[in-house]
C-alpha cells in the first residue's frame, strides 16, 4: 500500500499526491456545501478534483492559452470532434468557431452564450472533455513543463489490457468483445445513444431504469430519451412491479438498464427473472457491475452490454480516468451495436491506457483483499449501537439476488451507512479522506446525496423524491481501501464516539 486514506486531510488535498489523481478532500459539511454552492472561499482552494466535475489544472493552463488569444470567448477542450458536432447541434449554437488542436477540438464560444452552461453539463456526463495527461503531454510538448511522471511502456497496451479485463469478466467474453473509453461515463453514454437510436427505428423506444442509478446515467437517459420514453422503479427488488410494466408496455420496450448492485444502496436485482422478461419482449439488457466490481458480480452471461468505470478497482492507485464496455459473445443484440457504438466513444488517451496497465496484474488481488476487509467492517458497523441503517452487498432484502451471481463473500469494497446522532458532527470528525470516488487502495468516506444530489436537498420535492427511493442525505459511502480493517473501524469507531459527546 501507497497510500492510506485514513488521517486528516485538508481542504482541497488531491489523494494520492500525484499529477492526475481523482480524489480531492472535502473534510467539513460547510466544505461540501461551499463546494456544491460554488463558494469563491471553498473553491479557490480546490486546485483540482473530480475530472469530470473540477477542470484539471493541466486543462485550465490549455484553456488560459486559447483565451489569451482570443478574449471574450469560452473555450471547450474536447475529446473528439463527434462530441463538439454533437453540442452544437443539440444546443442549437449559432455563433461558434471550432478548431482542431493536437488530438482534440477545441470549441470556442461568446462568454455571453446561453449554451455555455448547458455545454458543460453535456461534457460533464458525457466525459467529453480532454484527460489531465492529454493537457500534460500538449503542454510538455509546447515547452511548459520539463519532465512528467514515469510510465512503463508496453508493446499492446491496448490488447493486454483487453484479455485482463476479459478474463475479470467471466465467462462468454472474449478480448475482441471489449472496448476501453475515456471513462465510465462516456462509456454509458456512448453505447445508450447508439442503442436507443438503433431500437427506435424498429419502433421500440421505451427504456426501463431499474433501481436508483448514479447521477450520469440518470442524466444521460434524460438527455437522449423523451421523458414519457422512461419509467423509473427505485427499488430493483420489486418484481411486481417490473412485472406490470412489462405486461403493460410489451413490445415497446426497446431495454433495460440496471447496476449489479446499484449506488449507493447497493441492491440487486434477480437478474434471471429480469432476462427472462427482456427475453419475451425481445428488449436490450444493459447492466453496469462496477460497485463490486465485474471480478465479482459475473453478470456477463445474462446482459447483453456491460458498462464499467475502471476507474474504480482496476486502477487502484486512484489517478486514472477510464471505463470500459464488455459485449458478451452470446448476445446478438449487444453484437449488433459493437461497430457503431466503437465509432461514437472517446478512446482513452494512450498515457492514460498506460498508467492503467501498470494497475491491471493486481487488480485481481485487490478486489480479493477488499472483500475480506469490507466483511469485517459491516460486521462492525451493524453491531454498533450508533449506526442506524447498513447497505451492502449481502443486505437482507437482496442478498439472494446478490449471491446467485456473486457467490459468498465477495461483496466488493463498498458499504453504504446512517448514523444515529449528529451527522455533520461524526462527518467532520471523521479522520478519513472525504472524497468522491471508489474501489481505491486509500479508504474514502463519500457524502452520497451532498456530492450526486445536492439539487434535490433544496427542496421538497426534491426531499421527497429521495425519501420515496429510500436515500437519506445523511448517507455516507464508505470504501475500504488496504489499511488494516481494525485500523478502519477504530478510526470509525472513534468518530461515532465523537457524535454523541
Amino acid at each position: 500500500m501507497k497510500t492510506s486514506g485514513l488521517g486528516k486531510f485538508a481542504l482541497g488535498q488531491t489523494v494520492p499526491n500525484r499529477d492526475h489523481a481523482v480524489c480531492v478532500s472535502l473534510p467539513t459539511v460547510d466544505d461540501l456545501i461551499g463546494y456544491e454552492e460554488k463558494r469563491p472561499d471553498t473553491l479557490q482552494s480546490l486546485q483540482s478534483g473530480y475530472p469530470r466535475f473540477v477542470k484539471h489544472p493541466f486543462l485550465r493552463k490549455l484553456i488560459d492559452r486559447e483565451e489569451k488569444q482570443n478574449e471574450g470567448f469560452h473555450y471547450f477542450l474536447i475529446s473528439n470532434s463527434w462530441h463538439c458536432e454533437e453540442a452544437i447541434k443539440r444546443f442549437s449554437i449559432q455563433d461558434y468557431t471550432v478548431r482542431e488542436r493536437d488530438g482534440y477540438t477545441c470549441l470556442q464560444i461568446p462568454n455571453k452564450s446561453n449554451a455555455i452552461a448547458q455545454t458543460n453539463s453535456f461534457l460533464q456526463h458525457t466525459g467529453g472533455v480532454i484527460s489531465s495527461r492529454h493537457a500534460e503531454d500538449i503542454l510538455l510538448k509546447k515547452g511548459h513543463f520539463l519532465k512528467r511522471e514515469n510510465i512503463s511502456s508496453h508493446e499492446n497496451p491496448f490488447e493486454f489490457a483487453q484479455e485482463i479485463i476479459a478474463e475479470v469478466h467471466g465467462t462468454g467474453v472474449t478480448k475482441d468483445g471489449v472496448l476501453f473509453t475515456s471513462s465510465g461515463a462516456n462509456a454509458f453514454y456512448s453505447l445508450f445513444r447508439t442503442a436507443y437510436l438503433h431500437l427506435l427505428k424498429r419502433g421500440k423506444n421505451l427504456w426501463i431504469r431499474l433501481g436508483w442509478l448514479y447521477l450520469d446515467t440518470n442524466e444521460t437517459m434524460n438527455l437522449l430519451a423523451n421523458e414519457d420514453e422512461i419509467i423509473t422503479i427505485t427499488d430493483p427488488t420489486d418484481f411486481d412491479e417490473l412485472r406490470k410494466v412489462f405486461k403493460e408496455f410489451g413490445s415497446k420496450i426497446a431495454g433495460l438498464v440496471t447496476e449489479f448492485p446499484t449506488n449507493p444502496l447497493l441492491q440487486s436485482c434477480n437478474l434471471e427473472q429480469v432476462r427472462e422478461l427482456c427475453d419475451q419482449v425481445d428488449a436490450m439488457l444493459i447492466i453496469d457491475p462496477t460497485m463490486a466490481s465485474p471480478k465479482n458480480s459475473k453478470v456477463a452471461e445474462l446482459g447483453d452490454v456491460l458498462v464499467n468505470s475502471l476507474t474504480k478497482y482496476a486502477s487502484w492507485e486512484g489517478d486514472v480516468m477510464i471505463g470500459s464496455l464488455v459485449f458478451p459473445e452470446h448476445s446478438q443484440k449487444g453484437q449488433e451495436l459493437f461497430n457503431e457504438t466503437a465509432k461514437t466513444i472517446s478512446p482513452p488517451f494512450e498515457r492514460d491506457l498506460l498508467r492503467l496497465c501498470e494497475q491491471l496484474p493486481l487488480y485481481p488481488s485487490f478486489v480479493k483483499e477488499t472483500n475480506r476487509s469490507l466483511i469485517q467492517v459491516v460486521d462492525f458497523l451493524e453491531s454498533n449501537n450508533l449506526v442506524q441503517k447498513v447497505f451492502w452487498a449481502y443486505q437482507e432484502n437482496s442478498y439472494k439476488n446478490f449471491t446467485q451471481r456473486a457467490g459468498d463473500g465477495k461483496p466488493g469494497c463498498v458499504v453504504s451507512f446512517e448514523v444515529k446522532g449528529d451527522f455533520e458532527k461524526f462527518y467532520n470528525q471523521l479522520s478519513m479522506l472525504k472524497s468522491p470516488s471508489f474501489g481505491t487502495e486509500f479508504s474514502i468516506c463519500c457524502p452520497y446525496v451532498y456530492l450526486a444530489h445536492y439539487n434535490l436537498t433544496k427542496s421538497k420535492k426534491g426531499q421527497q423524491t429521495l425519501e420515496n427511493a429510500g436515500i437519506s442525505p445523511q448517507l455516507c459511502r464508505v470504501s475500504v481501501g488496504l489499511e488494516n480493517p481494525d485500523e478502519i473501524k477504530k478510526t470509525l469507531q472513534i468518530a461515532l464516539q465523537g457524535m454523541i459527546k
